[in-house]
């Protein structure tokens, strides 16, 4: 996600009764709060890594009904793991192998949930390498799934606790403990663990009613969302995509009422945030519009197994259609990604 979008940093400078900032802040503070904010920068580039594995899964999916090359959906694949390993490391190495800096970043009520990016991500790789060895990969998915698991109780624990404040209410807020758990059981069942998926499935869809009922309250009853945290509303369409792709992984074979169920709620999920679209729009592109990728990677990965296993006429025509419009966004924004890196400063300019 983007650190702009869900909330500031810590607020590290004292000023005096001028409104100067004061000049006795301890050297320690200071360094403390830039390898924070070096650390949630990371951390939240990691929704890059997630498109990646995302458009990576819908390739996968055609692959399957399509007959599509597996290869693409590995080449994509293997960018959403090197950035995965890259920005990791880099978190790793500004404190966050520190346990007092990992209960920090946890307990941020606009950060905290973000961590849950990094077993997530690691969860759709061992579904994805699990063709290679089932037993590797479903010893690397319980690693991972285990992992989701602290990182969610660890967050509803603070957020029970009083720590979340309920202005502050965003969807970004259903990825630990809702879309994580669906994306935990699509991969169960790609492991061969049904148990598993069900167990998780039920986790996900608990936690959707509850916490989706609490934020879809928090935003209507609100003056309103900052401008910079508007796109996290596309992360609604996350738990109708990943919840219908679980059931129907669990459950393969004809769609059935469940099936249909999953996919009205989607469709009008997606219709809710077409219609914010233009309220969504930021001033310039910038690194948190890889926010949309997934919610985007993951509807077509569902369209397309559902148009298949509910057989719907021209089925083929409109998964190639899904396919290329996912493929095509997420290449946009590595695009624009790319030249925004290369984009010349204010001081080169001059």
């Amino acid at each position: 996600m983007m650190s702009a979008a869900v909330g500031a940093g810590p607020d590290s400078s004292a000023r005096d009764s001028t409104g100067s900032v004061a000049s006795d802040l301890h050297p320690a503070t200071l360094v403390a709060d830039a390898r924070w904010t070096t650390r949630s920068e990371r951390i939240n580039l990691l929704s890059i890594s997630l498109g990646a594995a995302g458009t990576g899964g819908a390739w996968q999916s055609a692959s399957a009904t399509l007959s599509v090359p597996i290869g693409v959906s590995d080449v994509l694949f293997t960018i959403s793991g090197l950035v995965w390993v890259v920005l990791l490391g880099e978190y790793i190495r500004h404190g966050g192998a520190r346990w007092s800096a990992l209960q920090h970043d946890l307990r941020h009520p606009a950060q905290g949930f973000t961590l849950a990016y990094i077993p997530i991500i690691g969860m759709l790789f061992a579904g994805h390498v699990s063709r290679f060895g089932l037993e590797a990969a479903r010893w690397s998915y319980a690693v991972f799934a285990v992992v989701a698991g602290l990182v969610a109780a660890r967050l509803l624990a603070y957020w029970f606790t009083g720590t979340l404040n309920s202005t502050r209410l965003h969807p970004g807020y259903l990825l630990p403990v809702s879309s994580g758990p669906f994306i935990a059981s699509i991969n169960a069942s790609v492991v061969q663990w049904p148990k598993v998926a069900d167990a998780a499935f039920a986790i996900g869809l608990l936690y959707w009613l509850v916490f989706g009922t609490v934020i879809l309250s928090s935003l209507v009853a609100s003056s309103g969302m900052p401008v910079q945290a508007r796109p996290t509303l596309t992360v609604l369409i996350i738990p109708p995509a990943a919840g219908g792709l679980a059931w129907i992984a669990a459950h393969p074979g004809p769609v059935d009422a469940v099936g249909y169920g999953f996919a009205g709620l989607l469709a009008f999920t997606i219709l809710i945030v077409a219609s914010l679209l233009p309220d969504l729009a930021l001033p310039t592109f910038h690194t948190g519009y890889w926010i949309f990728s997934f919610p985007v990677a993951a509807s077509a990965n569902f369209v397309i197994r559902w148009s298949h296993g509910a057989d719907l006429s021209g089925w083929q025509t409109v998964s190639w259609l899904m396919l290329a419009a996912a493929t095509l966004f997420w290449l946009a924004l590595a695009a624009a990604t790319i030249a925004h890196a290369f984009r010349p400063t204010r001081g080169t300019a001059q």
